[in-house]
């Protein structure tokens, strides 16, 4: 339902946002509308009502397109991390100081929404909110947030990007289920990647990627894959390099969960 709300004035810390969700394999960006934040932010406060949409972060280190995000009416917003690991507080600061400085330049513009992953706006939003501005802020319900936050105090409304990026089931999986779903994703990634072709991903190549990639130590890597097996979640094939046979993995796409983990990582399942 379309929020009836006028002059709203978007600031999305993306830095923060991109990371949390890549924790899920999810992108900001994603290719299925439901799940996309720009164009589901543009969906509930109704692209007339929006006044400016201002996404922060270092893009030169994430994988997400600017011209994406700019023919979605997004004003991106470089800020470069001078060496800071993800550009920590960089992002954060620049859009609070837009912010303070929007609601001064600008005094039209009534409600302002917070885009952020956790509770680092809550400085932010105090003011906004003592400003007699009304505050909505979207972050991420999950082992991240501080569970002693009350982020109702802060702002007029609060909600969770899980519910309202339709991906509300993702943040109670289990420790077991979360690294599931991340190596299901990355072994189709494997596989969908043309600079792979003819090339065999065997078992041991697997648990290596896996264990860097995830920082998985050896039992924990062994027991996912055994797991993966074992359920059929992969299945084998044989790979034929220069007259060699190599037994090779990849995704079972026949089997539900896998479908259902495909899609929610943004790929069509055909």
């Amino acid at each position: 339902m379309m929020n009836i709300l006028k002059n709203v004035a978007i600031f999305i810390d993306l830095e923060n946002v991109y990371y949390g969700l890549k924790r899920y394999n999810i992108d900001p960006d994603h290719p299925n509308n439901k799940h996309n934040l720009f164009l589901r932010l543009q969906e509930y406060y109704g692209k007339d009502s929006i006044r400016m949409i201002e996404a922060y972060a270092d893009f030169e280190n994430m994988d997400i397109s600017m011209i994406s995000l700019q023919k979605k009416r997004v004003h991106v917003r470089q800020v470069y991390s001078n060496g800071f690991k993800r550009g920590k507080n960089a992002a954060d600061i620049q859009l609070c100081l837009d912010a303070m400085e929007l609601m001064y330049q600008m005094p039209d513009i009534y409600t302002f929404v917070i885009v952020s992953a956790d509770q680092d706006m809550l400085p932010l939003l105090d003011r906004l909110w003592s400003k007699g501005k009304r505050v909505e802020l979207f972050c991420l319900y999950d082992e991240s947030l501080s569970r002693a936050s009350k982020l109702h105090e802060f702002c007029d409304c609060t909600y969770n990007l899980f519910d309202f990026l339709n991906i509300d089931k993702l943040q109670n999986l289990s420790p077991m289920d979360r690294m599931v779903y991340n190596a299901i994703t990355h072994i189709y990634e494997w596989s969908k990647d043309p600079n792979n072709a003819n090339k065999n991903y065997g078992e041991n190549w697997i648990k290596r990627d896996l264990s860097k990639k995830f920082k998985f130590n050896e039992l924990k890597t062994n027991h996912l894959f055994n797991y993966l097996v074992k359920n059929r979640l992969l299945c084998s094939y044989e790979t034929i390099i220069d007259k060699k046979v190599y037994l090779s993995y990849k995704v079972n796409l026949e089997h539900p969960q896998v479908q259902n983990i495909v899609k929610i990582a943004g790929y069509k399942v055909s």
